[in-house]
């Protein structure tokens, strides 16, 4: 691949609102929660770069061929016109529409194999993020949001090389 490439790692995540795994509560009384019943959530794209740098979105509607290409022109705006990104076959990643889009591009799709999540810089990255904001009880999705970002700031960008053999 040529020198001038930049790589880059991607994925997606969405963290929930109300997720409670653990908690403590004076003996002999009987925990409760607020618990709204919906499952609103955050979602989040992420990239890694091969050189260390991050770049995260936050994302309103749920993950589709329109929010990948989008990502992806945001990528190109951020890190060159010339990028190789190392990604999943989730649907919204394989679309026709995707494909589409990266032809007339100096954009390099490389789609990991299914089932290996393990592959994937980024998803040590979501790891992280979601020990950050583990067994945290959030009020709203603002709050949910504001934490997730704040964390995405304190987390440590793995290697992607030690990822994968290029």
């Amino acid at each position: 691949m040529d020198d001038e490439y930049t790589i880059l790692a991607i994925d997606q995540t969405r963290q929930v609102l109300s997720t409670l795994t653990h908690a403590w509560f004076p003996e002999g009384e009987r925990p409760s929660l607020p618990v709204t019943g919906a499952w609103d959530s955050i979602k989040l794209l992420g990239a890694v770069s091969d050189t260390g740098e991050s770049f995260f979105l936050p994302c309103e509607e749920n993950f589709n061929s329109d929010t990948t290409i989008r990502l992806l022109d945001a990528l190109q705006t951020e890190f060159g016109e010339k990028i190789c990104v190392v990604l999943d076959q989730a649907s919204y990643f394989t679309a026709n529409a995707v494909q589409e889009f990266v032809e007339d591009t100096a954009i390099e799709l490389c789609y990991l194999p299914r089932g290996s999540p393990e592959l994937n810089p980024t998803e040590n990255c979501w790891k992280k993020l979601n020990q950050e904001l583990g067994n945290r009880l959030f009020d709203s999705l603002d709050e949910l949001r504001d934490a997730a970002l704040a964390a995405r700031d304190r987390i440590n960008l793995p290697n992607i090389f030690s990822y994968l053999c290029l």
